[in-house]
């Protein structure tokens, strides 16, 4: 996850998007495994609840037969979003990227709260993705983003973006609830100094 500033979103490759991308077919999957490459648009309505705005999710996946009726799927991902900077609200462009794994399992046979295990009825003609994907962006989208990590932030009086001009409001006065803790430490310093172990009762 690398951050940096952006004033729009990259390029997309030349990747084909099916009509409803998060699905995979199953047609030919006993002949072998099947290998898609696609980018899923509008991630926000075809997965649902993401962490962040992302504008698309560049998705590889081989999907294979596992043990008896359950069928595996492992792949790559990589996601893309514009989000403001939590100290200088400067739009900062951020990428996901990840390496993902989900095992489908006909619904008997799926314990509630598996980890990486997910439904599949076993008249099934196709594979779900949404869920394996929506759950890694989760998980690896950061929890706040920064456009540098030396990024100044705004000046909390004027607001100006401290890292383009200089300040010059005058510094803030000190808070006066302080006041009577101020030099404390300094007393009890000198009080120590002067004490002795034939002082203490």
């Amino acid at each position: 996850m690398s951050p940096r500033r952006a004033p729009r979103s990259p390029d997309p490759p030349d990747l084909p998007n099916p009509p409803d991308a998060a699905r995979i077919g199953l047609a030919g999957l006993d002949a072998g495994p099947i290998e898609r490459t696609f980018r899923v648009e509008a991630p926000g309505e075809s997965l649902g609840a993401l962490p962040l705005p992302f504008e698309y999710v560049d998705v590889e996946v081989e999907v294979r037969r596992a043990d008896g009726a359950a069928i595996r799927a492992r792949g790559t991902l990589d996601a893309g979003a514009i989000v403001e900077c939590r100290r200088c609200l400067e739009p900062t462009q951020i990428g996901v990227r990840a390496r993902w794994a989900a095992l489908y399992r006909p619904p008997g046979r799926v314990t509630p709260g598996e980890e990486g295990v997910w439904a599949l009825d076993a008249q099934s003609a196709e594979l779900d993705l949404a869920g394996p994907i929506r759950e890694e962006l989760w998980v690896n989208a950061p929890a706040w983003v920064e456009c540098s990590r030396d990024c100044p932030g705004l000046c909390p009086t004027c607001g100006v973006r401290l890292a383009e001009k200089a300040c010059r409001c005058p510094p803030p006065e000190p808070d006066g609830r302080w006041a009577a803790l101020e030099g404390l430490g300094g007393a009890s310093e000198g009080a120590s100094e002067g004490t002795s172990e034939g002082d203490i009762p």
